[in-house]
């Protein structure tokens, strides 16, 4: 007698919240993010006749904490108290570094938050050459797209209109993966204007170190 076996396929996602969560599987696997305790060594590179810096930043995730130190600055938030430690900068400056590290360093896992709504219509997009799988996300100030890789979920882009009618923004491309603790943190960001092919930038991670 013989005996058969099968295994049905592995359904694909269909709406834009299952494309997110397989490429938070992807790129958190083991969930690690809401209790992220870490530093951030960044340093990027910019355009001609502008400065490169490097600077770090730390998260505790389960705590609401946040801090940045860059030559004569160095601050921390709490929640959305903010403690200046050396040199000068205005709470709303330094929430919305806080608001714009965490999210973007935090990318995908960041649209599970709360409010966040994720729009159930996914569409292919052709990028550089390579085929996505794109989903849109409205926000109150920007409209932002995801581009994942169909193969294995991975984010490889994704980009933000101030003014979509416009094609008004900045789009992202990521390269390079840096695992840290099973997670797979997109290394390099590299900026370009949406409706100029302008250069803005490249943000470089050179290391994540565990804080005890």
């Amino acid at each position: 007698m013989l005996v058969f076996s099968c295994s049905s396929p592995e359904r694909r996602p269909t709406t834009g919240k299952e494309w997110i969560q397989q490429s938070i599987t992807y790129h958190d696997p083991l969930g690690r993010w809401a209790n992220l305790r870490a530093s951030f060594q960044v340093q990027d590179s910019l355009p001609p006749g502008r400065d490169s810096r490097t600077y770090v930043f730390s998260l505790d995730n389960g705590k609401s904490h946040f801090s940045y130190r860059f030559r004569d600055l160095e601050f921390e938030v709490l929640a959305d108290s903010v403690r200046i430690i050396k040199g000068e900068v205005e709470k709303e400056r330094a929430l919305r570094l806080r608001n714009y590290y965490s999210y973007l360093w935090g990318l995908p896992m960041k649209l599970m938050d709360p409010g966040t709504a994720i729009e159930d219509s996914v569409r292919e997009e052709t990028l550089s050459g390579k085929t996505y799988q794109v989903v849109r996300v409205p926000y109150e100030k920007d409209i932002w797209y995801f581009y994942l890789n169909p193969e294995n979920y991975r984010m490889e882009a994704y980009k933000f209109y101030q003014d979509e009618a416009a094609g008004k923004g900045e789009i992202i491309y990521l390269e390079g993966e840096y695992d840290f603790k099973g997670m797979k943190i997109p290394m390099n960001r590299t900026w370009y204007r949406t409706e100029t092919p302008e250069f803005l930038g490249t943000d470089m991670l050179k290391s994540i170190q565990g804080i005890d």
